[in-house]
């Protein structure tokens, strides 16, 4: 196992540079996004102790409970903007 974030320092390197400059990243956003799509989900499932459905073209569960858990109130200033 790698120690001192060795393994995830060229990814960030890369991240940062590519904010600088413009450029393209070596991962794909998308890959990242559906990384840690799934990452989320199992958290949520094993907070709420149960399996659940996902449909990822919404990007939402098929249950109300589960779905309230994808967002958190955030500190005035770092709202998002309603879509």
């Amino acid at each position: 196992m790698a120690r001192g974030g060795h393994v995830a320092r060229p990814h960030l390197k890369n991240w940062l540079d590519c904010i600088r400059n413009r450029g393209v990243p070596n991962a794909p956003v998308e890959v990242g996004h559906r990384t840690l799509t799934i990452c989320h989900l199992a958290n949520i499932a094993r907070e709420l102790n149960r399996p659940l459905r996902w449909n990822p073209e919404a990007e939402q569960f098929v249950d109300d409970e589960a779905n309230r858990l994808l967002d958190r109130p955030r500190r005035k200033g770092f709202d998002l903007p309603q879509v």
